[in-house]
Formats: structure tokens, sequence, C-alpha cells
């Protein structure tokens, strides 16, 4: 029989989401994608969950309906483990796996998330392209005539908060000093065995947007305006050999899976 088509509810510049679909395309698997307006994307997102979770991303695989990246990562080793495992079967290597998973998952995925919007929203950057890029046009209208709805939302649910803001700044360096040490300063290692695992895809995914990396949807578009505050971080983090790391990644690892983000994203909603 033919595998269920499976479909990626998202907000396209969502780090969470591009975890997930890193997640997807690591393990070889077919997917669509519709992309929600962030706000809007609400009533989407509850609707599939039946009242549950309102954040993206949310997964539809045939009768499943699975939200949160993680939750999802678990839910494809199980539904889907003839595909390359990302996650260990069992010992050691499952739980140091899951706890880098965890640990990345919070403190990259929270404070990223804060101190980049934060920067952005206080620069002349040209939010509305950042955001709505990879929409269709119509989507793209919808979110520029939103935008000041969508950045009142954000600053509230973050927390843009100078204190927070700083704290933020401070935790993203902390999970640079520790990506470093698990790697032990060499920036071909992966964090958990020899080869690619949920762990570094949360990872790389997570500080996807501070760092830009081609390949990714934050790289710099030419003539893009980069606040400086997140330049010289990018600068300074790109200098270190957690920064290699999370480069190298990108273009050994991100590059090689399955078509990418671009290709998707201009066909989704279309």
């Amino acid at each position: 029989m033919p595998q269920p088509e499976i479909t990626l509810y998202q907000i396209p510049i969502s780090h969470y989401c591009e975890k997930t679909r890193w997640n997807l395309d690591a393990k070889g698997l077919s997917f669509r994608i519709e992309n929600l307006i962030p706000g809007l994307h609400r009533l989407v997102t509850k609707r599939l969950t039946k009242g549950g979770r309102g954040t993206v991303p949310v997964m539809v695989d045939g009768g499943s309906v699975v939200a949160d990246s993680t939750d999802i990562a678990l839910y494809l080793e199980r539904a889907h483990p003839s595909t390359p495992a990302l996650i260990p079967a069992a010992g050691p290597e499952r739980e140091r796996v899951l706890e880098l998973e965890a640990w990345f998952d919070e403190v990259a995925g929270k404070h990223v998330r804060r101190w980049v919007y934060a920067k952005l929203f206080a620069s002349d950057a040209d939010i509305k392209s950042f955001m709505f890029n990879a929409f269709t046009p119509s989507l793209r209208l919808v979110g520029s005539a939103m935008l000041p709805l969508i950045k009142a939302a954000i600053r509230r649910q973050y927390t843009l908060t100078p204190d927070k803001v700083e704290e933020s700044r401070v935790k993203i360096l902390e999970g640079i000093d520790r990506l470093e040490r698990e790697i032990q300063g060499d920036p071909s290692r992966y964090l958990v065995g020899e080869s690619l695992s949920i762990a570094d895809i949360t990872a790389a995914a997570l500080y996807g947007p501070l760092m830009a990396t081609e390949g990714s949807p934050y790289a710099v578009r030419p003539g893009e305006l980069v606040p400086p505050e997140i330049a010289e971080l990018r600068a300074a983090i790109q200098a270190r050999p957690a920064g290699q790391w999370l480069l190298r990644r990108y273009k050994e690892d991100r590059r090689r899976l399955a078509r990418g983000f671009g290709a998707r994203s201009e066909a989704a909603n279309g």
C-alpha cells in the first residue's frame, strides 16, 4: 500500500518547524507543507489537536496528529523505523541523545527566539520580508496587514523586556559553551556517536535564526539589512568551534537531505 502523505502545518520562520522539516528530510519521508499566518495559526492547530496545543509544528500522518517538534521526532522513530534512525533504540546513547535534545530544545529554542526577535524589532530590518517571504502573495498581504498585532503578541508572549533579552544573550552563549564541550572543540564530531541524531538537528536548527546559515530559511539575502548586534554576535560565534560546527551541520548534513526548504515553501499553499 502507498505511504499516507504526511502534512506539516507550520509557520515558515519558526525554528521549531525547521527542526521538524530537517527531521522529516533526514528520515527520507515525503511530506507537504501548509503555511500558517502567526496568530491565525491557532485556529488551525487547535482544530487539528481537538482543542489542545495552539503551537506549531503540527504533523498529520494518516490518522495520527502529533504536535510539538520533540513529540514528532519520537513519533517518527516509532512509526517509520525502517528509515534512518535519528534516536537510538535503547541504551546509554538513546538516553544521551534525548537529554541533549531536551536541553538544546529549551535553551536554544527559547532564548535564540527571544533575543533575535528583540533585536529585529528594535532595528530597521525588513520584518515583513523576514516573516512572510515564504508565503503565497495573498497570504503575504494578510500577514503584512496583521503585522502590528503579530509584533505586539510576540512581545507579550516571549517577554521582550530588556532584562529578559539580556538573560537570553547569556543563555545563548551558555549553549555555545556546552556545545563546544560536547564536541570537545572538534567541529567535525557529532554530539552522540558517529552519525547524525535528533540532538544534532535540534542544536543546529534552533540556533539557525541567529547563525543565518546558507541553506537555511534564515540565510541573509543580498542587500538585506542585518541589525548590528545580531551581526556582531553571529560573527563572534562563527569564529568559535561551536560556530563552525553549526555551519558544518547545514553544509554537510542539511544540504544533502531531500529537497530542502526552498522548493517546498514555494509550492506550499500554491
